[in-house]
C-alpha cells in the first residue's frame, strides 16, 4: 500500500467563523480576504510580465490557492477565471461551503468566535457549514467589556472569574483562548495582585494599554479556571496578523509559567505551534506531558513551506501531541485549502519516512490519522460527542 490521506476525516482544531459575502468579489477583494495583512493597498498595483499581469502582494500561499481552486472549478489557473467561477459557485453560499468541506473530508471545527468582530453567532455559522462546531472562549473580550462595567479591581476580578467559569460549563465550549501575545507578550510573570490592581486604572482608560502585570494576572486566572474545569487553555503563539508583538511571541517565553506546579495537570494548547519557532513548541510538547500544539496558520499560509514545517515539528514532537489546524477566517476556501495542502504535504513526509525504513506504511498511515482527527478526539474526549 501507499500512504493515502485523501479520504481521512479531518477536524480543524483552530479557525474562525465567516459569513457569506453580500456581493460578488472583485479580484482585489478576494486577494484581501486571503491575506493576513490588516493594511489596505497590498494589491492595488499590477506587475507586468511576459505572460501577463500579476498583482503586487501575491505570495506563494495565494498562488497555490489559485492553482488548486482552478482545478476544483475546472477553469484556467488565473485570478480572473478563479474569482469569476468562485462568484458563480458562491451564489448559494451554504451549499458551496458544504461542497468544499466534503471535498476534503472536513467534518469538524474548533472555532474562536472572538474574531472577526462583531461576533458571528455559533448558530448562524453552523447553518452555513452544515455541521456542529465547538468553541474556545476568548478571554480578552471579557476583560474589555468588564472594564466598562467595574469601577473597582476587586469587582472586575470577581466578575471576570465568574464569566470564565460560566463559559467553561457550557456545552460545546472546550476551553479558553488568550491572545496575550498581541497585547503584552508571552513572558508571563507570577501573579501579582497588588501591581495588577494599580494597573487596572490604566486599563480602564485604554483597553489596548500594555498593563503587562494585569494581563499576566488575568491569564493566570484563566489557567486556574481551565485546571478546575479540566479543560484546555489555548494560547496564541508565534505569528498572527500585522499587529502581533512578534518579538514577544515565542512559545519558549511560556516555559516558566507552564512549569509551575499548579499547572502540571493543566491542558495547554499552543495555537499556531509557535511558528516560526515551531521547533521550540515541539520541544515543549516533548517534555511537558499536558502541552499540545497545532499547525494552524503556518498551514496553509506558509504555502510550499508546509512540508518543511511538518518535518521539523516531528523532529521533537510526539505523534500524539500535534493536531491539524488552519486558522482560516473570512472565507471557506482557506479552510478547504488548509486541509488539501496539509494532506498533500503530510503524505509526502510520511511516505519519505517509509522509504527511509523509519516505519511501516501501516504506522505512517496511523500517524496521519492521529494528527488529522484522532489526537483531537483523545485530548477533548471528555467534552465532545461522537461525530
Amino acid at each position: 500500500m501507499s500512504i493515502d490521506l485523501t479520504r481521512v476525516r479531518t477536524i480543524d482544531v483552530h479557525c474562525h467563523p465567516f459569513l457569506p459575502n453580500e456581493r460578488p468579489y472583485s479580484e482585489i477583494e478576494f486577494l484581501e480576504e486571503l491575506s493576513l495583512s490588516v493594511r489596505p493597498g497590498m494589491f492595488d498595483q499590477k506587475i507586468k510580465s511576459k505572460t501577463g499581469m500579476m498583482y503586487s502582494g501575491l505570495n506563494m500561499y495565494m498562488q497555490i490557492t489559485i492553482q488548486r481552486l482552478a482545478k476544483y472549478f475546472s477553469c484556467e489557473p488565473t485570478i480572473e477565471a478563479v474569482v469569476r467561477k468562485r462568484n458563480e459557485y458562491a451564489g448559494d453560499f451554504s451549499s458551496y461551503t458544504k461542497e468544499l468541506f466534503n471535498n476534503v473530508k472536513l467534518e469538524g471545527l474548533l472555532v474562536d468566535f472572538g474574531y472577526p468582530t462583531p461576533a458571528i453567532s455559533n448558530k448562524v455559522f453552523e447553518e452555513i457549514t452544515g455541521f456542529p462546531s465547538w468553541e474556545v472562549y476568548r478571554i480578552e473580550p471579557v476583560m474589555d467589556h468588564l472594564r466598562d462595567e467595574c469601577n473597582r479591581f476587586t469587582e472586575f476580578v470577581e466578575a471576570y472569574r465568574n464569566d470564565l467559569r460560566t463559559a467553561l460549563e457550557k456545552k460545546g465550549v472546550l476551553g479558553l483562548k488568550s491572545i496575550i501575545a498581541y497585547r503584552s507578550g508571552l513572558e508571563i510573570g507570577p501573579m501579582n495582585e497588588k501591581e495588577a490592581s494599580i494597573q487596572y486604572e490604566s486599563f480602564r482608560e485604554n483597553k489596548r494599554a500594555t498593563v503587562k502585570t494585569l494581563r499576566d494576572y488575568c491569564l493566570h486566572i484563566a489557567m486556574e479556571e481551565c485546571t478546575r474545569a479540566d479543560k484546555a487553555m489555548h494560547i496564541h503563539t508565534g505569528v498572527g496578523d500585522g499587529e502581533v508583538l512578534l518579538h514577544k511571541a515565542s512559545p519558549s517565553l511560556l516555559v516558566n509559567m507552564l512549569r509551575e506546579d499548579k499547572y502540571m495537570n493543566t491542558k495547554v494548547h499552543l495555537v499556531h505551534g509557535g511558528y516560526p519557532w515551531m521547533e521550540e513548541a515541539a520541544f515543549i510538547c516533548s517534555v511537558l506531558p499536558n502541552v499540545y500544539m497545532d499547525i494552524s496558520l503556518q498551514n496553509p499560509f506558509a504555502g510550499h513551506g508546509v512540508k518543511r514545517i511538518i518535518s521539523q515539528v516531528f523532529e521533537f514532537a510526539p505523534f500524539n501531541k500535534v493536531m491539524y489546524g488552519s486558522d482560516a477566517f473570512t472565507i471557506p476556501e482557506t479552510n478547504w485549502l488548509g486541509v488539501k495542502l496539509f494532506k498533500e504535504c503530510f503524505t509526502e513526509v510520511l511516505q519519505s519516512w517509509v522509504e527511509k525504513d523509519y516505519m511501516s506504511e501501516e504506522k505512517a498511515q496511523t500517524i496521519g490519522e492521529l494528527v488529522l482527527f484522532r489526537n483531537f478526539e483523545e485530548v477533548y474526549k471528555k467534552d465532545i460527542e461522537h461525530i
